[in-house]
């Protein structure tokens, strides 16, 4: 006997995209090296939030890092 398909259409929920990003997901999204941004948080050049031992970046804080960091066309 053939199975039956189920006329039920699954609706997959849109990712969220986390506003906070990990040492490492924060280092790819603004191209750099973990080591780099450790340099930022040392120097004190980026904001960052700390939970215990671990770094978490606002995305929001990045985006505003990288336009500051940017040179003006002539």
């Amino acid at each position: 006997m053939p199975k039956q398909s189920s006329n039920k259409t699954s609706t997959t929920a849109p990712a969220i995209q986390p506003r906070a990003l990990n040492i490492q997901e924060a280092a790819s999204y603004i191209g750099a090296t973990v080591w780099f941004l450790r340099t930022l948080i040392w120097n004190r050049r980026i904001p960052y939030l700390k939970h215990g031992h671990r770094y978490a970046f606002d995305r929001l804080d990045l985006d505003r890092f990288l336009e500051a960091q940017k040179v003006p066309a002539r």
